[in-house]
């Protein structure tokens, strides 16, 4: 039975990520963690095992987050959705959310998070819904159909619902069950593609081919889902893996799919991946700068699909763009072809500043990993700029791997 004090009936499970742009979503957990999770690239979910969600467990999130939702629309009708309203809550409610004055139980401080996060959805219209965690296509057809109905009945509101899947999990579905999901309101899927090339995607353990990605993609635009395809400049490494096949593969995957929307995340080799080990080994050499703007200039140039190309991600070098590829595409390899035309040197100073005088050495600050090591480093860089030393373009170099290594903001 439901009691009104109590904090576990206005908690709802809540998992460590969620899409770029998505901040006017709902995050709202189906299953737990990745049902693959061996992707050389990646660090989130290592370690922790892959669970599916029951419906029940979902149908009981969904009536908390509804009690959340109605118990802000019921103060905010007095004392209106202003910056105040959850102290107004919390002061009204100490059993579930705790004394304002005082640090709150375990229990209570979620029960805040999920106010928090409840109140932010309904600032944004309460229309969009991310699904988490890393593929939520492994959960079975018919229970995240009834899920969705079930959440949508109790949100009219809602008018998008977007999740991360695997391509494999796409493509292993019948057109029929993906039509029945985007009957109950599932509304655009975001695949990690990352690549192409079978021979950069079984390096990866990516767990996925070529065909698959393609398969996928078709599968879901006859089902009228909406793609957005996330691509990997960099992936294929430096010198060791063909990079060149690596795009070109890439783009031919890409134009297959028809994606609405293509997003670009250059690869940053994080100190948290499996991938970081080898590249320590000497096995994997990590890409460069200069070689990352040859592979964004191919890719632009190469993708013939009218789609949306989004590189918002701050690892992606010189160019930061979201509009119709058609649109952007003129202005985007002319950025790219004048920083092709500087000299080393040049383009290390253009580098430099790009990462550092941006937002990314604050949030690594903020996230605690600007040390004393990584300041060197880019002190070391900025001296050999400002000298114009022959060597300015590596201690550039050093100085970004090592930055963007830390985290990806």
């Amino acid at each position: 039975m439901m009691n009104k004090n109590n904090p576990s009936d206005y908690i709802f499970e809540q998992g460590p990520m969620g899409a770029i742009g998505e901040y006017a979503s709902l995050l709202f957990r189906v299953n737990r963690n990745c049902p693959w999770n061996r992707c050389l690239f990646c660090p989130v979910y290592k370690n922790e095992k892959f669970s599916n969600r029951s419906v029940e467990e979902l149908k009981h999130d969904i009536d908390a987050i509804r009690r959340t939702h109605d118990l802000i629309m019921n103060v905010a009708v007095r004392c209106g959705l202003t910056s105040e309203l959850l102290y107004e809550i919390i002061g009204r409610k100490p059993q579930v959310y705790g004394s304002i004055d005082n640090q709150p139980l375990h229990e209570q401080q979620m029960a805040r998070s999920c106010l928090s996060r409840t109140a932010n959805w309904i600032f944004h219209g309460a229309r969009r819904v991310f699904l988490q965690d890393a593929d939520a296509l492994a959960m079975k057809a018919s229970d995240l159909v009834e899920t969705l109905d079930y959440l949508k009945s109790s949100f009219p509101t809602i008018d998008t619902i977007t999740c991360y899947a695997r391509s494999k999990s796409c493509a292993r579905r019948s057109v029929e069950e993906l039509t029945a999901l985007k009957n109950a309101g599932l509304s655009w899927c975001f695949i990690g593609v990352e690549s192409g090339s079978d021979a950069v995607l079984d390096y990866m353990k990516k767990g996925v081919t070529q065909k698959v990605h393609i398969e996928a993609g078709n599968k879901l635009g006859l089902a009228g889902i909406d793609v957005a395809a996330f691509v990997m400049p960099g992936l294929a490494g430096c010198k060791q893996l063909p990079a060149k096949a690596h795009i070109a593969d890439t783009v031919f995957v890409l134009n297959e799919m028809r994606p609405q929307e293509i997003r670009v995340r250059s690869l940053t080799v994080l100190q948290q991946a499996p991938l970081y080990q080898r590249w320590k080994s000497g096995e994997f050499i990590a890409p460069t700068e200069d070689s990352l703007v040859e592979e964004m200039r191919d890719l632009l140039e190469g993708i013939k699909v009218k789609c949306t190309i989004e590189t918002l991600q701050m690892t992606n070098p010189v160019i930061s763009l979201q509009g119709p590829i058609g649109v952007k595409r003129k202005s985007a390899l002319k950025q790219l072809d004048a920083y092709r035309a500087l000299t080393p040197n040049q383009r290390a100073r253009f580098s430099l500043q790009h990462y550092c005088e941006g937002e990314y050495v604050r949030y690594v600050e903020e996230c605690g990993y600007l040390n004393e090591g990584l300041e060197r480093l880019i002190d070391e860089a900025y001296a050999g700029i400002e000298a114009d030393a022959p060597d300015a373009p590596d201690l550039v170099e050093k100085a970004l791997f090592a930055l963007k290594s830390t985290c990806i903001p």
